[in-house]
């Protein structure tokens, strides 16, 4: 009985960490969404995980983005926290200039298909 609750316990513990993917690092990492109070945590959790201190709150070099519903990029930051926090599945780390690409390429696809 002990081993199914410790599996119960870890299937929990798990469901509620989100994968991170960092561009250029191999190993990805997870970070619980539900223990953090806000965005400005979750910037810190990730530069510390990442060895990147300072470098995510300007967005100059690294921007964060996830996946919507429909597969869409967006901006970590752009949704109310609670609503971010039941949404993400995944997060990457992606350079900024690459990030600006991407969202100019949703624009030039969504419009055309007005």
């Amino acid at each position: 009985q002990t081993e199914g609750q410790t599996k119960q316990i870890s299937q929990s513990s798990t469901r509620s960490r989100t994968k991170v993917q960092m561009q250029g690092v191999a190993v990805g990492r997870a970070v619980d969404l539900m223990t953090l109070q806000g965005y400005d945590e979750l910037t810190a959790e990730l530069e510390r995980m990442f060895d990147i201190k300072g470098e995510l709150g300007t967005r100059n070099k690294w921007a964060v983005v996830f996946p919507d519903d429909e597969g869409d990029m967006m901006l970590v930051g752009d949704d109310p926290w609670e609503e971010f926090r039941k949404m993400a599945r995944k997060i990457f780390i992606y350079p900024s200039d690459e990030v600006k690409k991407m969202s100019t390429k949703c624009r030039l696809s969504s419009s055309s298909s007005d």
